[in-house]
């Protein structure tokens, strides 16, 4: 299984989306919505799980506009579930605009290592706090989103409310001991890589891991 990447190209923002049978799951519906409605009316898919790595504008936009069609669950930590409707938190007004989740959107808060059932498989839920307090990266498979906390080359930003550089650096030196070289990274934003091209090639990873040692 590969997921299907929609990607809103002004600002790099990456959206996923995985199919079993008839059924979806989303990661992060930024500002791709209209992308990703287009492509489950042509599938005639089921969408009912939204999973969020965080509570960001740019990775929760578009979940109004999925649920003007769809039925679905939300899944976020609980730490960043006051992002989804407060528009200081989520940063909205940066982008001179608002986001409130609705009031009778059903709502999952997820803790470290919870798990999100999805066709034979589950997603897992690592807590990785830094870009928020309450980031999450999710590994299906062999495939790691890993929101804003680990980029090709890069790490997220930690100077937005409830970032914190030193526990960015801690979640990494966690994710790196808990996941495969051969795990296959999915950003939020940018190119996907793999945990081993990282360890290798990420100055910031490098730095982080040989000051932990």
């Amino acid at each position: 299984m590969k997921p299907v990447v929609f990607n809103q190209n002004n600002a790099s923002i990456n959206s996923y989306l995985l199919v079993y049978k008839d059924e979806c799951v989303i990661i992060d519906p930024g500002f791709n919505g209209e992308e990703l409605l287009a492509y489950i009316a042509l599938h005639n898919l089921k969408l009912n799980k939204i999973l969020l790595t965080h509570g960001h504008f740019d990775h929760i936009r578009d979940i109004r506009l999925l649920a003007k069609s769809h039925v679905f669950e939300v899944y976020i930590h609980q730490s960043d579930k006051p992002m989804l409707s407060n528009d200081k938190l989520n940063y909205s007004n940066f982008f001179g605009s608002s986001f409130k989740i609705k009031e009778d959107q059903k709502i999952t808060e997820l803790n470290h290592l919870d798990t999100i059932d999805f066709g034979r498989d589950s997603f897992k839920a690592y807590h990785t706090p830094g870009h928020t307090t309450g980031s999450l990266c999710f590994l299906y498979q062999n495939m790691l989103f890993s929101g804003d906390t680990l980029f090709e080359g890069d790490l997220g930003r930690t100077d937005l409310m409830s970032g914190s550089q030193r526990l960015l650096e801690n979640s990494i030196v966690n994710l790196f001991g808990w996941m495969a070289n051969e795990t296959i990274v999915y950003p939020g934003h940018e190119n996907q890589s793999t945990i081993g091209l990282e360890r290798k090639n990420n100055l910031h990873v490098i730095r982080i891991l040989k000051n932990y040692k």
